[in-house]
């Protein structure tokens, strides 16, 4: 069965095409309505003659007026499929009636010859109409019922000469354009369908061609935002070792121990968040779900980001240490230290609280510092790769924690987000299941 969105396409695009020809058999029925109205103009019975020639007129004219108002105002896909095509199936069912009607106008009028010639009219006018109607506004089958129909009616009540002859041959004759217009059908439909297939693999295509693109251009961002980041610490840390010299004094060698001491530090935890984010990229970081305290977690957040926080005179504190975690604690600690980590280095504030808190079927891990906040516009982009808040300063970085935060949650099945408005300072947070969906699976089983 053809898809609604594909039948609809064959509709609207056979609308458009075969409209615009159709003025070619308006004007080839036109002919023939004159040509009847001029021959049995005083010959057919009256009431039945001027029902039949206003009903073809009132038809001829809509289908003129409709096709000079679709050249001109080409409509838009919507109106051609609510409006254009309904108009039409009701125009072509009343060409279709008073065509079937005038059988019974024009043959009992008409002698031997013209009567023949009357049959050959009305296969000719089932054969246009088969020609010029578009799919959406054919109605063949019914056309073919009314219009034959009533010329076998009169055949076999006036029972002429070769009646049931002349029968037999209309009823193969209607059954032929039927099966026609069936394999016709199918062409425009498999046409539509190939058609459909190919635009299809082109927009695949360009999708694939715009992320490989894309990748592409993370990637040497990438480059570039480390080559560029790495050489501030290393450079510093090489001017601080030009200050070591044998025989100075004491205080300067501390002095100058301690700047390459924080400059290698700085470019450790570059070359760490680089790391990271290629084991996210690659897929080579894998979780490994455990059940332990958040105060477990706690500790590692002290231990790894203690010193930098004294170094800044930030206060660290934890709160819910007793609420339990069912998850990866290395990849959540890791998610959680770069928060932290971004707290200390970009907040601009003197204390970070990490917190965890159970409700219901999930535990949300907070990140709430006291500094300046986020700029207008941060939340919305500042979890992308390669992005950074509008109040970063000189602190530097690749702008790639928050992706990697990002990242390393989806492992664990968890979200992360940043909650504006909740203090003057940033609260971030990362909500994880209660109960992991592997430990639900395993029960399951």
């Amino acid at each position: 069965m053809l898809d609604p969105a594909y039948r609809d396409q064959v509709l609207i695009n056979e609308t458009r095409t075969e409209l615009k020809g159709s003025i070619v058999a308006w004007i080839a029925l036109a002919i023939g309505t004159g040509f009847l109205a001029f021959e049995f103009a005083g010959r057919a019975e009256p009431l039945g003659y001027h029902l039949w020639l206003g009903g073809i007129c009132a038809f001829l004219a809509g289908w003129l007026v409709a096709w000079v108002r679709f050249t001109l105002r080409p409509p838009d896909d919507r109106q051609i499929l609510t409006r254009w095509i309904p108009g039409a199936k009701v125009g072509m069912t009343l060409c279709n009636a008073v065509t079937a009607g005038s059988v019974w106008v024009f043959m009992p009028a008409a002698e031997p010859e013209m009567r023949a010639l009357l049959v050959v009219l009305y296969a000719w006018f089932l054969i246009v109409e088969f020609a010029a109607a578009t799919e959406a506004t054919q109605v063949l089958g019914r056309a073919v019922v009314m219009v034959l129909g009533s010329l076998i009616g009169w055949l076999l009540v006036a029972r002429p000469p070769h009646a049931l002859t002349l029968a037999l041959f209309l009823v193969l004759f209607g059954a032929t354009l039927i099966a026609i217009r069936r394999f016709v059908r199918q062409a425009v439909v498999q046409a539509t369908l190939a058609q459909a297939a190919a635009d299809a693999s082109r927009r695949d295509l360009a999708a694939a061609l715009v992320s490989l693109e894309r990748e592409r251009d993370a990637k040497t961002q990438f480059i570039r935002a480390a080559s560029h980041d790495l050489q501030q610490p290393l450079q510093a840390a090489a001017l601080f070792l030009d200050r070591l010299k044998p025989g100075g004094r004491a205080a300067d060698q501390v002095s100058s121990l301690g700047g390459v001491r924080r400059s290698l530090g700085v470019a450790r935890n570059l070359v760490d968040a680089m790391l990271h984010h290629l084991k996210l990229e690659s897929g080579a970081m894998k979780p490994d779900l455990l059940r332990f305290p958040a105060g477990e977690l706690f500790d590692r957040i002290m231990l790894t980001q203690g010193p930098a926080a004294a170094a800044e005179q930030i206060r660290l504190s934890f709160a819910g240490r007793g609420v339990l975690l069912h998850t990866d604690p290395r990849l959540l600690a890791r998610a959680v230290e770069n928060l932290v980590a971004n707290a200390i280095r970009h907040s601009g504030g003197r204390r970070v609280v990490i917190g965890a808190r159970a409700r219901g079927d999930h535990v949300t891990i907070w990140v709430v510092d006291d500094g300046h906040g986020l700029a207008p516009g941060d939340e919305a982009r500042i979890f992308r790769p390669f992005e950074q808040g509008g109040r970063v300063g000189a602190a530097g970085g690749f702008g790639m924690g928050l992706a990697s935060t990002l990242g390393l949650v989806g492992l664990i099945s968890g979200t992360c987000g940043v909650r504006p408005g909740l203090t003057r300072g940033a609260a971030f947070y990362i909500r994880l299941p209660a109960r992991p969906v592997a430990d639900e699976v395993k029960c399951a089983a």
